[in-house]
């Protein structure tokens, strides 16, 4: 068998993986949304920011900086928006930034992989820190439970002059958790072909457990669940203007 991969081994290839993503597509949705959301938005935080290709689009609305678990995505990412593009290391339920955002967003279902309910709490708790009054959340959640299709197998394949890939995805559930086994041939010319294997385990979370938690946090939630976002959700919260006291 080939050898377990993380996210930082696979930063080389993640692009070319997901060519076929219409990055540019959904931050364009996004920015509108958050537009009619809150219409003064000039900050945007791009929460498990990746490789960059929202914020690529992202920066031509907002002033914009991202956060990232994976030191070698984040690498990619300030090679393609540039140094003037504020890029931290952190992790989603911890991380700070010493300021607030008028927009954060949180996508490709980043959230589901805080497969704990005290994680997702102490990550929404963040986002409410980092937001400025006003301002809305957006996050794309994971498969909702009704819609995932455990023991389903996807191929997905990617044909360029320096690299061929092929991947082989097999969905399990187990209990609350979805489990997807990826397998992936890569050939190189000059390199041969190698086989590596990851394993994703994301919390398959109702509609409703999911608002509590960003209500709890403060956020005035609700879920959009058409078009894009009718399989995962979009969890978007808002942080009231002006806070109670406690």
């Amino acid at each position: 068998m080939g050898r377990v991969v993380l996210y930082d081994e696979l930063a080389e290839l993640y692009d070319r993986i997901y060519a076929a993503k219409d990055y540019e597509g959904e931050a364009r949705r996004l920015t509108r949304l958050a537009r009619r959301e809150n219409p003064s938005a000039r900050t945007l935080l791009d929460v498990a920011c990746g490789t960059g290709r929202h914020l690529a689009t992202f920066r031509e609305s907002f002033e914009v900086e991202g956060v990232d678990s994976s030191g070698p995505m984040l690498a990619l990412a300030r090679h393609r928006l540039g140094r003037s593009i504020r890029l931290t290391l952190g992790d989603m339920r911890s991380f700070d930034r010493h300021r607030q955002y008028d927009v954060i967003v949180c996508l490709f279902s980043a959230i589901g992989y805080l497969t704990r309910a005290t994680d997702r709490r102490n990550a929404f708790r963040t986002f409410f820190r980092h937001l400025a009054p006003g301002g809305v959340a957006l996050v794309e959640g994971w498969i909702l439970p009704t819609e995932f299709r455990a023991g389903s197998v996807h191929l997905q394949t990617y044909d360029g002059p320096d690299v061929k890939i092929a991947r082989v995805s097999l969905s399990r559930r187990a209990g609350p958790l979805s489990r997807i086994d990826m397998h992936y041939l890569v050939g190189t010319p000059g390199a041969g072909v190698r086989h590596w294997r990851e394993t994703h385990r994301n919390a398959l979370v109702e509609p409703e457990e999911m608002l509590r938690t960003m209500r709890a946090a403060g956020f005035r939630a609700r879920v959009l669940r058409k078009g894009a976002y009718r399989t995962r959700g979009l969890f978007i919260g808002r942080k009231p203007s002006r806070l109670r006291r406690a």
